[in-house]
């Protein structure tokens, strides 16, 4: 529905705030890459042998793609938000039959340059999201629409898992908190809780022996489940009254079911559809290995790089850890771009760039929050969750607390396919959101 008004081509009411953070953390990210990766060679922020100077080249193309985005009207996403989807998961499809790099099918080599559609998935991911939960007669709590929305947030996550890229799979585990936002009820959440903690426990447990030797492995976790389970049996026939003790009994078994299932399957991909670096580096956050001279390798030096920023840090353009010259943390421009951060401007430095990050996303839900449009509403919540769930991993990830997952720093890393998705995704809630006044959808 709209207003008398008619919609400007080019929008007036854009987020000012929030396109100047992009445009911040744009800058920022490109000045860090080329400190890190600076060559005396290549002194030109420019010189497009460098990393620098083609992460110079993909924030000029992003900003292209946005002013694109935003003259486009936003019916143009709600209307072919499926098509938009069903590209994008077709190139997921193309993607897994071109030669492997670094182990994974997922990039298309073009020319000098290669795309990754995975990051492209996030935003596709979002509109199809938004439009299948603002359709009328949808809801969380009609379980028609749950199957939906589940398997709509599934398929792109098989095909990114059979690349593999775990690392992008466990970003498609943020809409969960867009679906409890929109009404699913938190059980849902506390069950993907009880999921997570079961998976880690598997990989945990897997060879280790209790009981004397008769559960080894996933039995030790199955067995202690049937334990609980069978207690929970006991407390309820002595506690709930006899016709509410169905429910009970049927809630405790879905539980059990489920230990049962995830710990076996998790097992499975761990042993079968992840690559030995990938199964390594969960190894080593579990502490199952110790090994800093291999797999633990750039986790070791990032930390050992922050922590030698100190206070204030060594300055800009000083760091020696973190500067490719040194060659002492691989990956430094792109996964481990913030250790280059936390040695130059030291643990003052860190804070600043964490709160300035935050307020990003707060500022993400604040433009979520006072929407009309139900559709603008999701597509931002979807936005900032992918944010904060990029940025949890990846701080987590170059600090120690959780595994090596290969997961940028979002408009910070290195990357062309990385930033450019970023940009789309944030353009597109930057168009919706300058409509607010004068559309319903």
């Amino acid at each position: 529905m709209r207003s008398s008004n008619s919609i400007q081509i080019f929008p007036k009411r854009i987020d000012n705030p929030l396109l100047l953070m992009f445009s911040a953390f744009a800058l920022l990210g490109l000045l860090t890459i080329y400190s890190s990766a600076y060559s005396e060679e290549f002194p030109s922020l420019f010189s497009m042998q460098k990393e620098y100077g083609k992460q110079a080249m993909y924030i000029g193309v992003s900003f292209f793609v946005g002013l694109l985005i935003l003259l486009l009207e936003g019916k143009f996403f709600t209307t072919y938000a499926y098509h938009i989807y069903g590209i994008i998961i077709l190139l997921l499809i193309l993607v897994l039959f071109t030669p492997a790099i670094k182990g994974a099918h997922s990039w298309f080599k073009i020319g000098g340059f290669s795309l990754q559609p995975s990051e492209l998935a996030k935003f596709a991911t979002a509109l199809a999201f938004a439009k299948l939960l603002s359709s009328p007669n949808r809801k969380l709590t009609d379980n028609k629409t749950r199957l939906y929305a589940v398997a709509l947030l599934a398929l792109p996550s098989l095909l990114i898992t059979l690349q593999p890229d775990p690392g992008t799979v466990l970003v498609f585990v943020s809409f969960l908190l867009v679906m409890y936002r929109e009404g699913m009820s938190g059980i849902i959440l506390l069950l993907g809780l009880l999921i997570a903690i079961v998976a880690v426990m598997s990989i945990f447990l897997r060879d280790s022996v209790a009981f004397f030797g008769l559960f080894q492995g996933p039995g030790i976790l199955i067995g202690f489940a049937a334990l609980l389970c069978l207690g929970s049996v006991f407390i309820i026939k002595k506690v709930v009254r006899k016709r509410f003790r169905r429910k009970f009994y049927i809630q405790t078994a879905v539980v059990f079911a489920i230990v049962i299932v995830i710990s076996a399957g998790t097992l499975v991909m761990h042993k079968n559809v992840f690559n030995d670096r990938h199964r390594d580096r969960f190894d080593v956050i579990l502490g199952l290995i110790d090994d800093k001279t291999g797999v633990g390798y750039n986790q070791a030096q990032s930390m050992a790089a922050i922590a030698s920023g100190g206070f204030t840090g060594k300055g800009y353009g000083h760091a020696t850890l973190s500067n490719d010259q040194f060659n002492q943390v691989p990956e430094q421009s792109t996964d481990f771009i913030f250790c280059g951060w936390g040695e130059e401007w030291g643990f003052i430095g860190s804070v600043v760039f964490l709160i300035l990050y935050m307020a990003m996303m707060v500022r993400i839900i604040i433009i979520a929050e006072r929407q009309k449009s139900q559709f603008t509403r999701i597509f931002g919540y979807c936005t900032a969750c992918i944010f904060f769930f990029h940025f949890l991993i990846n701080i987590g990830m170059v600090i120690g607390v959780v595994p090596v997952v290969g997961i940028p720093l979002p408009f910070f890393s290195y990357g062309g396919s990385s930033i450019i998705g970023f940009t789309i995704l944030l353009f597109i809630l930057l168009r919706l959101d300058s409509e607010r006044m004068d559309v319903l959808r």
